[in-house]
């Protein structure tokens, strides 16, 4: 497993630091001495040849000249070949003259043109008195002035340069060991500020890799990089946010598209098996009555026979003919003839035709003059029919029946109400369906009822553009639909003839 950011750092930091300690402390050590005495040498050596350059008798002139000299801890004494001319340290005349005269004669061939600074013993030059303890870093040269000789010594003691050496090192071991505990406090302050924005991000890829978006990354930290950073894995969120709502979005359409799928399938399946079980019966009676009178059989009322093969035709044909206008209505390919039709016209119409159902059931009737609407009369016509023949087929003898047309809010509401026993919440959901009867026993009824009725109800209504439903009331069962209402107009369909009865 590796380190985390803030170990790492502090680790660097401290190793960085150490090495730069540790580097100072070798250079002060074994090197600084050695890099104090080349300076030394360079600065007298420069200032041989500065004052060689600018030289003059003149004591302040001198003076200003070697000014340097003396914040560099070196002794400078210039002097002719009689004459002793000046002195950094003001000795006096008479001291100096006196060593002079001794030490002259072994120390003058000391004295060139092109000096070079070096190590030299303090001992007495030449056999005389030492000028001072210890070991000396030394330069004697000459130049000439105004056709003179002109002698220059430079001396700095090597003890001094020591001691600056050994207080420099202290000094530099005291401020590594500061700019060591410094360092390593400042790393942790900034190893924790980094790894902690680095953890808050990480956080955050953690929810997004948990598919939540609730979390965003800090794109203020301070550091570019990591600006840079929070800001890609912000966007990154946002896309990855806007995908996943889109892939929910087109999954919950697949889904939606697959349960229709499913439920098409499943009335696809139904409807060929519906279809199967009504056309059986009806089959089943002509292969019967056909195969009687056949055999010429004596005892059998032939007339009673062809009456029901005919009727059985009939039937057949009504139901072949009742499947091709709903499926060529929901595929488009029988097309709405709309005109202007006088409908509260086409329900008086109707009702008077199919009087005859009702002579074993009493029937109310409520029909509002005046009311127009937009459609295809055939369709109507069909599916107001069916509604009443549905009311009829589902009321005892002696029952109501109660039909209704008036207008309510903009459009023309037909209704149908009988009596008899509620529909249960399921089957209220279900009756529109093709071929779908609330007695799942599917007896054959007097009146042919093949479950036709109310899906050609559905697809007329949907067709047309109104709205159809049902509701449970005291006593019975209200079935309506609502078409929008038409202005008056002169050009206005007559009621319908006669047409054969939809199931």
């Amino acid at each position: 497993m590796g380190k985390s950011i803030f170990a790492r750092i502090m680790l660097s930091a401290g190793v960085l630091i150490l090495a730069i300690l540790l580097c100072q402390i070798v250079f002060g050590f074994f090197f600084s001495q050695s890099a104090f005495i080349d300076y030394k040498k360079r600065t007298s050596e420069s200032l041989f040849y500065e004052l060689k350059a600018n030289y003059s008798d003149d004591l302040d002139g001198i003076f200003t000249i070697t000014r340097k000299a003396e914040e560099e801890n070196i002794d400078v004494m210039v002097f002719d070949d009689h004459t002793f001319i000046y002195s950094s340290r003001n000795p006096s005349i008479p001291l100096i003259r006196n060593a002079f005269v001794r030490i002259s004669p072994s120390i003058l061939p000391l004295f060139v043109e092109r000096p070079k600074a070096v190590p030299l013993s303090a001992e007495g030059m030449g056999g005389g008195p030492p000028v001072g303890n210890g070991e000396m870093l030394s330069l004697t040269g000459r130049f000439e002035y105004k056709g003179q000789n002109r002698y220059v010594m430079m001396m700095t003691p090597i003890e001094s340069i020591d001691t600056s050496v050994r207080l420099l090192t202290r000094v530099n071991v005291i401020i590594s060991c500061f700019a060591l505990i410094a360092g390593l406090a400042c790393a942790y302050v900034f190893s924790r500020m980094f790894s902690r924005h680095v953890r808050d991000m990480r956080a955050v890829a953690q929810h997004v890799a948990s598919m939540r978006f609730d979390l965003r990354a800090n794109e203020d930290i301070g550091v570019t990089e990591l600006n840079e950073l929070s800001a890609s894995i912000n966007t990154m969120a946002e896309r990855l946010k806007a995908m996943f709502a889109d892939l929910k979005h087109k999954n919950e359409r697949l889904r939606l598209d697959i349960d229709q799928q499913l439920r098409l399938d499943k009335m696809r399946r139904e409807f060929v098996a519906n279809v199967s079980h009504e056309l059986k019966t009806p089959l089943c009676l002509l292969q019967l009555y056909s195969e009687n009178l056949k055999s010429g059989l004596d005892s059998i009322d032939r007339d009673f026979y062809c009456d029901t093969i005919i009727d059985e035709v009939k039937k057949l044909d009504e139901m072949a003919k009742s499947l091709l206008d709903v499926a060529s209505i929901e595929n488009g390919l029988s097309s709405m003839k709309l005109s202007r039709l006088d409908l509260s016209g086409f329900c008086g119409k109707l009702l008077s035709e199919t009087e005859v159902v009702f002579r074993e059931i009493r029937l109310d009737v409520s029909v509002e003059d005046g009311l127009y609407v937009d459609g295809d009369a055939h369709y109507i016509e069909q599916a107001m029919k069916n509604y009443i023949m549905n009311a009829v087929s589902h009321t005892a003898a002696g029952g109501r029946v109660s039909i209704a047309l008036r207008g309510e809010g903009g459009d023309a509401l037909f209704s149908v109400f009988n009596e008899g026993r509620p529909i249960s919440d399921g089957d209220a959901e279900r009756v529109w369906e093709s071929f779908y009867k609330t007695d799942r026993a599917r007896a054959r009824e007097e009146e042919s009822h093949a479950g036709l009725g109310l899906y050609i109800v559905k697809t007329v209504i949907n067709a047309h553009g109104g709205e159809f439903g049902l509701e449970n009331r005291d006593g019975g069962v209200c079935f309506w639909f609502s078409l929008p209402l038409a202005g008056a107009s002169s050009a206005v369909l007559p009621a319908p003839q006669p047409a054969a009865s939809a199931n």
